[in-house]
């Protein structure tokens, strides 16, 4: 693996990472909020509520998945437009299906 497949990898995957995360707590807090008279109406221990979102995050964090890679790309690509590093790229004699392989992988 190259040092540009490297440094585009890394930069998609911390992006992703994060997207993920964030979107995934946002959709926790909205959750909570909505259910949270019905926890206090039924008497929910604090430890069933944890299980829930325990199990509640993977499943949340896969099924908003394929969005996520979508925004990471655009978001990626356009911070290194901003940056003009895809010119300095192509620049330096890669061809743009070459750059492209990382975010293939």
């Amino acid at each position: 693996m190259k040092l540009l497949d490297k440094y585009i990898l890394s930069k998609f995957l911390k992006t992703y990472v994060f997207v993920v995360g964030l979107l995934v707590v946002v959709i926790m807090v909205i959750d909570f909020t909505e259910k949270n008279e019905k926890y206090i109406k039924n008497d929910v221990p604090a430890e069933a509520i944890i299980q829930y979102y325990m199990a509640f995050a993977p499943w949340i964090a896969n099924l908003i998945s394929p969005i996520t890679v979508f925004i990471t790309t655009v978001l990626v690509t356009s911070g290194m437009a901003v940056k003009t590093e895809i010119v300095a790229i192509l620049s330096g004699g890669v061809s743009f299906r070459r750059m492209l392989v990382p975010y293939l992988i």
